[in-house]
């Protein structure tokens, strides 16, 4: 969610994993498309938003992460959550709306150049529009695509509940972020991406964020850095979040605006229908 948007503290579209949704031949190239770029930051915004940690005891820390985020209950108790913002990479800058409802329902809209490039998760499945293509019809995401979206879109984060999802974690560690003491907990999906959690140890709020995607044998490492941390009625959430790759800075999401409980009708996540073309033969 976006409670703590990039943040710490947050649900859906707050806990936004930093991982990159792509297909598996896009993963090995060097160069990161606006479409990849974007989507992986989307990501990020579901999964600020969500993020938790883990500490002396992985569990334990889980459990202070949510606390700091405002609260289990508090947390559970959104329906829907909607976030704007910019998207900033190679010197450019695009205005984008994240929705997410439960359960597990997710929506990227992201103005490029004047075209709207759309990224959505069901709940079951994944489908995207991108003109930059040059076609309007809607595709069907790839399998790497949807794994990282399909995890974007649990609204809770994939740390609460982790085992009923078939998910492990364990503690690493003690660390330092930056300047930043923090503690460090890994949440394994078993499904080819592999998380690792940085929780200042003052406030227990995830500042950081290392995602490891695998893809035909190659492993892919990205680490998201969250900031700027306020309160939306009860939820805290990063309002900025940077996406690096070692020293390579590859996006910047700055939110705007987070609005929680908003309408949000079921049909915006189904995939439309492509147009047939009339020969008039």
């Amino acid at each position: 969610m976006v409670a703590r948007l990039f943040g710490l503290k947050s649900p859906a579209i707050w806990h936004m994993l930093p991982i990159p949704p792509v297909n598996s031949q896009d993963t090995l190239q060097e160069d990161v498309t606006v479409k990849r770029s974007f989507a992986f930051a989307v990501v990020l915004l579901t999964a600020g938003i969500t993020a938790t940690a883990g500490a002396m005891d992985a569990d334990e820390l889980i459990a202070k992460n949510i606390e700091a985020t405002g609260g289990l209950e508090k947390i559970q108790s959104i329906e829907t959550i909607q976030a704007t913002g910019k998207f900033l990479t190679q010197g450019m800058e695009f205005p984008f709306t994240v929705t997410q409802k439960r359960p597990n329902k997710l929506r990227l809209v992201a103005d490029i150049q004047g075209m709207s490039l759309i990224q959505v998760f069901d709940g079951e499945t994944g489908w995207s529009i991108n003109p930059m293509t040059g076609s309007q019809d809607p595709q069907p995401m790839g399998e790497i695509e949807l794994k990282s979206f399909k995890l974007q879109a649990d609204m809770d984060g994939p740390h609460i509940n982790y085992a009923e999802k078939g998910y492990s974690v364990e503690y690493i560690g003690e660390d330092e972020v930056e300047g930043t003491a923090v503690y460090q907990f890994r949440l394994d999906t078993h499904n080819d991406i592999v998380m690792d959690y940085f929780l200042d140890q003052e406030y227990f709020l995830t500042i950081k964020q290392t995602s490891k995607i695998t893809v035909d044998d190659n492993e892919i490492e990205i680490d998201t850095y969250l900031s700027d941390f306020k309160e939306i009625n009860g939820i805290v959430m990063p309002f900025a979040i940077d996406t690096r790759r070692g020293d390579v800075t590859m996006n910047q999401i700055m939110i705007e605006t987070v609005e929680q409980g908003v309408a949000v009708d079921d049909s915006v996540f189904v995939m439309p229908v492509k147009e047939k073309i009339e020969t008039g033969e």
